[in-house]
């Protein structure tokens, strides 16, 4: 059996990742392909719990190594318990931010070491890389604006998203043949689908 795709979406605070999934979603099932979306921190029960502890702004004890790990753990039961056994089924997996945003945010955000932080990566997605990755780029300063929820990491400053921001625009450049930029649009929510189905269409050979 063919594997199943699998499809990041990423980006800074407020950049409209989750509705581009579920657009795709919808537009993919409607070509015929097995899909679910899932997502970073959270898509299993137990998963779910450890993003409860990582987004709430009442965390006070989760220091910047603890956050690695946490990201780490919630991402390894995702994969062992949903992301592989679906891909395995030749199920295509959009997620909802992926391994890079522990490089972006605990990497370039917070400093961390990137190198540790891409090994851990490699550990907890069990060696499993995405087939195409869409990272949409907005200011930091739009994101902010547009972010509704007051979790965690949106209250972590300006400075902070811009670093955030730089770290992503890192990563497209050094995955240039399957991570995508595609340019935050105000308004143009369907502008954006559009540019991400061609690549999308590449993918499956539509």
């Amino acid at each position: 059996m063919k594997r199943g795709k699998l499809i990041y979406y990423e980006g800074g605070e407020g950049c409209g990742k989750s509705i581009q999934s579920r657009l795709m979603k919808d537009y993919l099932i409607g070509k015929g392909i097995q899909v679910i979306n899932t997502r970073e921190p959270g898509g299993t029960p137990l998963s779910e719990k450890v993003r409860g502890i990582l987004l709430d702004p009442k965390s006070d004890e989760v220091e910047p190594w603890s956050e690695v790990l946490l990201f780490q753990s919630s991402r390894a039961l995702l994969y062992h318990n949903l992301i592989i056994p679906k891909l395995k089924k030749g199920i295509t997996v959009q997620q909802d931010r992926g391994r890079d945003s522990s490089i972006a945010y605990q990497g370039y955000g917070r400093g961390g070491n990137l190198d540790l932080i891409k090994k851990l990566n490699i550990l907890s997605t069990f060696g499993y890389e995405p087939d195409l990755a869409f990272i949409i780029d907005i200011s930091p300063e739009k994101g902010l604006e547009k972010q509704l929820s007051a979790d965690r990491m949106s209250l972590d400053g300006l400075e902070f998203h811009r670093k955030v921001n730089k770290g992503y625009l890192e990563i497209a450049k050094e995955n240039p043949n399957n991570y995508i930029v595609i340019p935050y649009i105000e308004n143009g929510l369907e502008e954006m689908h559009e540019m991400m189905k061609f690549h999308v269409d590449k993918l499956f050979k539509f």
